[in-house]
């Protein structure tokens, strides 16, 4: 048995390793069997006619020689490309158009089951929530893991925590007080922050979101928009939240969008970056080399402020930043994970996702370094590697076959034929 290295930058023994894993004493019959498929597997390894074997909802092995398996399911992907199922690592819910238990209640058995299927069938196999109501979520995400809602592998935050008259509970959530005690808690004090993430540990939540945006000094007021003033946490608060995150072996990221917030997060030990800096233009290597020290993440969530979605100049502007801010942290080496804000500002779920795969490539990373922002990396900020992000024998199969080759293009990625999670086919477009 041979590795075939198609580009010089594949990792022979990577490859090889996988194969071994997967070729001793296999059982006849596999579930399904993917043939004669250009495989990039997330590491940055690609191989030319391959095989995989899957069985269960694993991945048996990936080879480029002759099977011993017979299968049940036989896809051939001759010209096509196998990728690691999508991770959207910043997403909401939302609620649709709830403003009660009632109707929020029509939005989860009719308006969110569509949703899902969206996603799945751009190719996201993986999603987390980054603010949305705690209880109802969770249990979304337990039917969705016991296969009674079809959809994606759910991990969230539950309710943004926030300063008293921060974002979003005084901003994009004020004219919905429902939603608002729901999606959000505005934090103030120390043991009120502690109390919380407490709270939302014994819950069952994957991670801690906060915010860390507006002023804490009511002598100089930050407006969101003209007449809407934003208030920020206490340093102090902040600190509390990431220490109790910790201490309950949660992962926690911050909301920020200037570059002395991003900062002092990190500073204080926080592990990923949402939206980052989109304000100002970086000026030096002081973020990267912060980010990269704390092993922290970055997610521009670029779909956010895509320039023509609402034809503002500002958002143009903004996105621009973002853009230029994204290469300048990819180029020093820092993890770039892919998140979108989908639902936010009316992004769709799943078509946003692949959007944001090619304003990544248009702000210059290369479409390889992209899609591992949405595979590998994403799986490695979920602290999930061992089971999702890439195509290795004994993790998840979770995946997606693509008519074309987005290591060349990233627009094929929207060729999207099959898409496999846990070993089923949950999408065919052939």
């Amino acid at each position: 048995m041979t590795c075939l290295i198609a580009r010089p930058t594949v990792w022979a023994g990577v490859f090889l390793t996988t194969l071994l894993l997967g070729c001793g004493s296999p059982p006849e019959t596999a579930d399904l069997i993917i043939t004669h498929a250009r495989v990039f597997d997330g590491t940055g390894a690609v191989y030319e006619d391959a095989t995989i074997v899957i069985i269960g909802e694993r991945i048996q092995t990936i080879t480029d020689a002759e099977t011993p398996f017979e299968a049940t399911v036989t896809i051939d992907a001759g010209g096509k490309t196998v990728l690691p199922g999508l991770i959207d690592t910043h997403i909401h819910f939302g609620v649709g158009s709830a403003v009660d238990e009632e109707s929020f209640t029509e939005f989860l058995n009719n308006g969110l089951p569509a949703n899902l299927q969206e996603y799945l069938a751009h190719g996201v196999t993986t999603i987390k929530s980054t603010g949305d109501i705690a209880e109802p979520y969770l249990k979304v995400r337990e039917q969705v893991a016991a296969g009674e809602i079809q959809g994606p592998r759910i991990f969230l935050v539950g309710p943004t925590l926030t300063a008293q008259g921060g974002h979003p509970a005084a901003t994009v959530l004020r004219d919905n007080p429902w939603r608002s005690a729901g999606g959000s808690r505005e934090l103030t004090s120390e043991t009120e922050a502690r109390t919380i993430v407490r709270q939302l540990s014994q819950l069952g939540v994957d991670a801690i979101k906060f915010v860390y945006q507006g002023s804490t000094d009511e002598n100089k007021p930050y407006l969101w928009r003209p007449g809407v003033p934003v208030r920020k946490l206490t340093p102090s608060i902040m600190r509390a939240i990431i220490d109790e995150s910790h201490q309950h072996q949660l992962r926690v990221t911050a909301h920020t969008n200037h570059l002395e917030d991003a900062l002092e997060v990190l500073e204080a030990g926080c592990d990923g970056l949402e939206h980052g800096v989109m304000r100002t233009r970086l000026q030096d290597e002081k973020l990267a080399t912060l980010l990269i020290e704390r092993q922290a993440s970055y997610a521009p969530t670029l779909s956010l402020f895509q320039a023509g979605r609402t034809g503002s100049a500002q958002d143009s502007d903004r996105l621009e930043t973002a853009m230029a801010n994204l290469k300048q942290l990819a180029n020093a080496g820092v993890r770039i994970v892919l998140g979108t804000d989908t639902l936010s500002r009316g992004t769709p779920p799943g078509s946003t996702t692949l959007n944001e795969l090619e304003l990544m490539v248009r702000a210059g990373l290369s479409p390889e370094q992209a899609i591992q922002a949405a595979t590998r990396n994403a799986a490695q900020h979920l602290g999930k590697l061992d089971e999702l992000g890439t195509l290795e024998a004994g993790k998840l199969a979770d995946l997606i076959i693509v008519d074309g080759d987005p290591l060349l293009d990233i627009s094929m990625i929207h060729n999207i034929e099959v898409v496999i999670k846990g070993g089923k086919v949950v999408v065919d477009h052939r």
